[in-house]
């Protein structure tokens, strides 16, 4: 109903009820949890908000019935964070690239609230828990769906014939666009305008949630297509789960066209950034390996333990099918991340070498004139083209 997270504490921080709306942010109890309750007690207001070091906010409202109660709800944002601000959250909490685009996701997943917003949740909460709860009481149920049924196979035979090739052809169509990461032919397809006007009315009376439905399955095409494009699991995991997640939160028809149009670009570029497409089945595996786990140690013993090669043989391999060597290959796709920090005024070029996964300052300038022809400074001042493109 608020899709948001709800938590019920008591006085002494024992949960009693915890709701979960969203799967993919951890329903956790901000750092302070006993604080806030000490802090509520001698408040005369009903609700305050409290926001952590990751930019995470929750509403702490005062509940009269259980007597005593704390509810919280959250994590939610106030503001989309920007991206000093998530380099800012990275450097604290020593993490890399290869959390970064996980992180990303987990906010992009969490609603931004306005200030309205927040008091009207925290007075539905607090109306909501004002009398005891009451229990409903399950009086029947009909089971009659043979009117249903019936009427949907009519439907269904009814339906223009070639209306329903083309629509298929036209999902083909979308499939190979997004499998190959060119945005430009998914754009060409008219991607929102075949599916909401080719679905939009499968639920009688409810174009919403009709339009609901066909986002969620053009999520999983998304996701299936970029599979099919080479992109690791992982990466269509998590974003995957935001757009269910968003696509859900939507109260509008605009909203759910605008989410059509990210999906697409955001899977596109998922296939051009991460794709191992065209690899044999070892060397894919590998460049999964390597993908994965780009900001942290990466030694040709690890990849070769975990594609289960001989490290001399998957050398050899590697450089005849990417043309690098195992080496040069990590720290082309690092100094492609690292261009993409050095566009702004931070983090520091020490902080930017540690996110990407170089544990040495001198060593990660040395490699990035190798491939850029200019230091990380001069790029900084003077950012170019040159250099490793992905």
């Amino acid at each position: 109903m608020t899709h948001i997270d709800v938590a019920l504490f008591t006085q002494d921080g024992r949960a009693l009820i915890r709701l979960q709306d969203n799967p993919t942010a951890d329903l956790q109890a901000p750092e302070q949890l006993q604080s806030i309750i000490d802090s509520l007690k001698p408040l005369e207001v009903n609700h305050y908000l409290v926001t952590n070091s990751a930019l995470l906010t929750w509403v702490a409202v005062k509940l009269a019935n259980p007597t005593g109660t704390i509810g919280l709800l959250g994590p939610f944002l106030t503001a989309p964070p920007t991206t000093t601000e998530i380099n800012a959250i990275l450097i604290k909490n020593n993490d890399t690239i290869s959390e970064r685009r996980q992180l990303e996701q987990r906010y992009q997943s969490l609603p931004v609230l306005s200030s309205q917003k927040i008091a009207d949740l925290a007075t539905l909460m607090i109306n909501l828990f004002s009398q005891p709860l009451i229990v409903p009481q399950k009086q029947g149920q009909s089971d009659d769906t043979t009117h249903l049924r019936d009427q949907s196979i009519a439907t269904v035979n009814s339906d223009n014939k070639r209306q329903i090739e083309e629509n298929y052809l036209n999902e083909e169509k979308i499939t190979n666009a997004i499998a190959t990461g060119n945005q430009a032919a998914v754009r060409q397809l008219k991607t929102k305008q075949i599916f909401f006007d080719s679905f939009s009315k499968r639920i009688p009376n409810q174009p919403l949630r009709s339009s609901k439905n066909i986002c969620f399955v053009f999520n999983t095409i998304c996701r299936i297509a970029a599979h099919q494009g080479g992109v690791h699991p992982v990466f269509l995991n998590a974003i995957s789960e935001k757009y269910a997640l968003l696509i859900e939160r939507q109260n509008n028809l605009a909203g759910l066209h605008t989410l059509v149009g990210s999906m697409t670009t955001e899977y596109c570029q998922l296939v051009q950034d991460v794709s191992t497409s065209g690899a044999s089945p070892m060397i894919k595996r590998a460049l999964d390996y390597i993908l994965l786990n780009l900001g942290h140690h990466i030694a040709l013993d690890d990849i070769a333990a975990a594609v289960g090669s001989h490290p001399s043989y998957l050398s050899r391999k590697f450089k005849q099918e990417i043309g690098l060597s195992v080496t040069d290959y990590i720290n082309q796709r690092r100094i492609v991340e690292a261009k993409k920090y050095l566009v702004h005024a931070e983090p520091s070029i020490t902080d930017i070498a540690m996110i990407i996964g170089f544990n040495d300052l001198t060593y990660f300038i040395r490699v990035f004139k190798r491939f850029v022809g200019v230091t990380p400074s001069e790029f900084r001042r003077h950012p170019t083209d040159s250099g490793p493109q992905k």
